[in-house]
């Protein structure tokens, strides 16, 4: 048996200020909260479209658990009926904790990512994201921090669902190539964890061999003319595809490996997600043979193109060793060690061991 589902209303659009104040008619919203980043407020004058106290923007890289509690603090000085979040993946994931926040009337961060009963009040929400790699507007998760632990969580809950995704190319013409790249790679690691992965179905492959699909032939004309408005369409709606795939399966090994990657180094999520996707590749390979070949004759690649592709979309815009990133070698053996999350390590269609991750990492060291 093959299930999948997803709740959530896509809107592809040009115009991403119609599309958003005729959603928040539709969805009867009188006092929406925006969350946002301080650069995007800015970028995109939202002082001047919205009520600037409805504006939350206190909103860095990889939310921490003291961002969400001045989200939460934030939100207990207003009445807010509705979330809308404009942004990357920090800003997107921040809304689902004001989500279950405003739902469930509780302050404390750790009640409100252990909460799994249903949720008393419904928040609809809107999410613009303007980035093409986090996909958080189409998942029920999110991915918060704890710096002091050093230590990665999740939120999730079916309610955490937006409840409309507005996707506007425009929305990421800003982005520098160095951040573009980055979060095209997450997408594309969303889109192979979700096939070499435990939990995925017929659907979310469809969805997945798509999506990467569209990236290895997007990734490379993004780098040649980041500004071309087709190409990051192309990609925006590429990456929402992928949050489809993975909505269904969450990720695998390639993310349980990043974690520790981001605590401890501070390496970008986009980076951390994919650097390990070619060795992963020829592990999984074997027992994803039939994907692997709807994608390389898609594409009019052999299997070797196909990991050379790959390689090549960072290639001289993100480094992409751990050398580079400053982790020294001697400490492989302890990320190795931590690279094991639950619920993402043990999705991976092969069962890797912390020797098998040992290895992974060395290859990744430098460049071979």
């Amino acid at each position: 048996m093959s299930n999948y589902y997803n709740p959530v209303k896509i809107i592809k659009t040009e115009n991403w200020l119609h599309e958003l104040n005729r959603s928040i008619e539709d969805l009867k919203f009188s006092a929406p909260i925006i969350v946002t980043s301080p650069g995007n407020r800015k970028r995109l004058s939202l002082d001047s479209k919205f009520d600037p106290e409805s504006i939350f923007s206190d909103v860095g890289n990889n939310p921490n658990f003291e961002d969400c509690i001045n989200a939460v603090e934030f939100c207990q000085k207003n009445v807010f009926d509705g979330v809308v979040a404009l942004g990357g993946g920090s800003a997107m994931d921040l809304a689902k904790v004001i989500i279950a926040h405003l739902s469930l009337e509780k302050t404390d961060i750790n009640e409100l990512i252990e909460y799994k009963g249903k949720f008393p009040h419904t928040i609809q929400s809107i999410f613009l994201p303007t980035t093409h790699g986090t996909a958080s507007e189409v998942t029920m998760w999110g991915t918060l921090w704890n710096m002091e632990e050093e230590k990665k969580y999740s939120i999730s809950h079916p309610s955490l669902y937006p409840s409309v995704a507005i996707l506007d190319g425009n929305l990421t013409l800003s982005l520098p190539l160095d951040i573009s790249i980055s979060t095209v790679m997450d997408a594309l690691s969303h889109s192979f964890e979700s096939i070499w992965n435990k939990k995925a179905n017929h659907t979310s492959t469809d969805f997945a061999i798509s999506a990467i699909c569209s990236i290895l032939e997007n990734g490379p004309a993004l780098k040649e003319n980041p500004d071309d408005l087709d190409t990051r369409n192309n990609l925006l709606k590429a990456a929402t595809v992928a949050g489809l795939a993975f909505s269904n399966t969450t990720t695998a090994a390639a993310h349980s490996m990043s974690y520790p990657l981001t605590i401890h180094y501070g390496m970008p999520h986009g980076v951390a997600s994919s650097i390990s996707l070619i060795p992963l590749l020829e592990i999984n390979g074997k027992l994803i043979k039939e994907p692997l070949d709807r994608i390389c004759n898609n594409n009019e690649l052999t299997y070797d193109e196909l990991k050379e592709t790959i390689k090549a979309i960072p290639q001289g815009v993100i480094p992409y060793t751990l050398d580079e990133w400053g982790i020294p070698e001697n400490q492989l053996t302890k990320l190795a060690g931590e690279s094991f999350t639950k619920g993402r390590m043990d999705n991976n269609v092969v069962d890797l061991t912390t020797d098998d991750v040992l290895g992974i990492l060395k290859e990744l060291y430098s460049e071979q």
